[in-house]
């Protein structure tokens, strides 16, 4: 019994020896484990809350000019100094304007010299070009008279030659026959007859040439153009009527016949005919003449007009005078508003009222072209500008209501202008109340935009991100068995974020339970199928 009972006392210890043991164990094992927090999800809006600090500007900016290149005595203004309508700004050096205003009265002088020297060069030049108008003329006049008088001695020989034809014609040679030589004579004959008529037709064309001739000139002296057409038509009709006829007489010559055995009166007959021929030529020769003189006349009278016409064409455009005067008119202008200010003492004066922004003069050195002094316009309201990140951007928007809040105090005002910067930020401005802030004033810009209302939404800082992109993850706490019986493990789980601010995101609905706990927080960093502690 005893044996039994020792047995029996000896396994109790053992077991009640195991038992400490595993709770030891199960107490160290625990101690090591991740001790998390977790919170259920729930349903909750999204407040997204935009700050940005910014400064006040000025709404408007005037310049302050004076004339370039005069030296600066004395400044009477800094920046930020807020200046009435009569101020004074700044003082020229007054004997250095004196020399100024002095040199541009000898700049202007020499304008005037020039300004004459052009009007006397273009009176000259006028004179020369008229000159030579007259001379253009006088040359076309002597021209005329030249040709007048080549066309007359043409006319003189032409009309010489027809009268010894027709005298010529006048005396040809008779011829007596009886019998069968009376026969023969009587054709031959009439063969002399027809060719005196063919003569005769030829002349008398060619003296109706010459008429139309004579006619056509008379009537383009008169410059009727009706009639010089009329007696153009009249002349061409003419010559083709001569043409015609000696085309007539070409071919009576060019087919003579036979004179009979009569030889006193061939050789009479021959001899005419000889001579006619020649008085032919001659007259031929004289409306050559003619033709060239008329010929000679056109080109020596187109010449001569051409010379005129290019002697009365105007000179090439010039406008220095022009210009000249103009800046002369220019620097007289710019003397005036020189003395203007030396009447002042060199003084130069606000003319509005503002608060100076920029400064471009230097104590003793010279004005530049360009604004003097630049003041913010006191009678336009200022306003404040500040950057909203790009990421801020879709929650504000141009129009929207915003609070500003500077050493003033709060104002709610709207957003009136809203443009992307260079820098990838956005610029937003806001116009202030008239008569608030003031230049350089620090102030901050809120804006709260709150959601529609989410279904799931836990702690942003649940929320784990993959990588650099924008895959995101959660842990949830879920139960299984162990060695030391039931435990509690971390499950990854993806999600998609549908919004997010700095407290809180909301994910699509059905990504995570009303019961499931999600990991929130941990002492130790936590990973997938890893067994956690919850924290009580």
């Amino acid at each position: 019994m005893k044996r039994k009972e020792k047995i029996m006392a000896g396994l109790a210890a053992f077991f009640v020896f195991m038992w400490v043991c595993t709770l030891v164990s199960k107490s160290i094992y625990a101690s090591r484990l991740p001790r998390v927090n977790t919170a259920n999800p729930e349903k909750k809006r999204i407040e997204h809350l935009v700050e940005a600090e910014g400064i006040v500007k000025q709404g408007s900016d005037v310049a302050i000019h004076t004339l370039p290149g005069m030296r600066v005595m004395k400044i009477c203004v800094r920046v930020g100094d807020e200046v009435e309508e009569g101020s004074e700004l700044f003082w020229l050096d007054k004997d250095d304007l004196e020399e100024l205003i002095e040199e541009k009265k000898l700049e202007a002088a020499r304008l005037e010299y020039q300004i004459e020297d052009l009007k006397e060069n273009r009176a000259l030049d006028e004179i020369e070009r008229q000159k030579g108008i007259s001379r253009a003329q006088e040359d076309l006049e002597a021209t005329q008279d030249k040709a007048d008088t080549a066309l007359e001695r043409a006319d003189k020989e032409l009309r010489q030659a027809g009268e010894k034809l027709d005298k010529l014609d006048g005396n040809s040679p008779s011829v007596t026959s009886d019998g069968d030589r009376k026969k023969a004579n009587e054709e031959y004959n009439r063969w002399v007859a027809q060719g005196e008529q063919m003569a005769a037709t030829v002349s008398g064309n060619q003296v109706n040439v010459a008429e139309k001739e004579k006619n056509l000139e008379k009537v383009k002296k008169e410059g009727k153009e009706d009639e010089v057409k009329k007696a153009e038509e009249e002349l061409k009709a003419a010559k083709e009527a001569l043409e015609a006829a000696m085309r007539s007489y070409e071919n009576y010559k060019a087919n003579p016949k036979s004179q009979p055995d009569f030889t006193g009166e061939d050789s009479a007959k021959k001899a005419w005919e000889s001579e006619k021929e020649a008085l032919e030529e001659n007259m031929q020769s004289a409306q050559y003449g003619r033709e060239d003189a008329l010929t000679g006349n056109e080109d020596s009278l187109r010449d001569a007009g051409r010379k005129l016409e290019d002697a009365g064409m105007p000179g090439r455009a010039d406008s220095t005078l022009e210009i000249y005067q103009m800046q002369l008119e220019s620097l007289k202008k710019e003397i005036e508003k020189y003395r203007e200010i030396y009447k002042e003492g060199g003084k130069v004066a606000s003319d509005r009222m503002g608060t100076v922004t920029k400064i471009n003069l230097t104590v003793g050195e010279r004005t530049v072209d360009g604004a003097a002094v630049v003041c913010a316009d006191n009678e336009v309201p200022y306003q404040f500008e500040t950057l909203i990140p790009k990421e801020q951007k879709k929650y504000v928007n141009q129009g929207d209501a915003v609070t500003l809040k500077t050493p003033e105090g709060k104002s709610e005002l709207e957003i009136n202008y809203l443009e992307e910067d260079t820098s990838g930020a956005y610029r937003a401005v806001v116009y202030m109340p008239q008569g608030k802030g003031t230049l350089g004033m620090s102030g901050t810009l809120t804006k709260a935009e709150v959601s529609d209302s989410y279904e799931c939404c836990i702690p942003v800082n649940a929320l784990h991100q993959e990588g650099l992109g924008e895959r995101y993850y959660i842990y949830l706490v879920g139960e299984r068995e162990g060695i030391l019986g039931k435990e509690r493990y971390a499950e990854m789980r993806y999600v998609k974020v549908l919004d997010a601010n700095d407290s809180y995101a909301a994910l699509e609905n059905g990504s995570v339970a009303k019961e499931e706990e999600v990991i929130i927080g941990s002492d130790k960093e936590v990973e997938n199928n890893m067994v956690v502690r919850v924290a009580d």
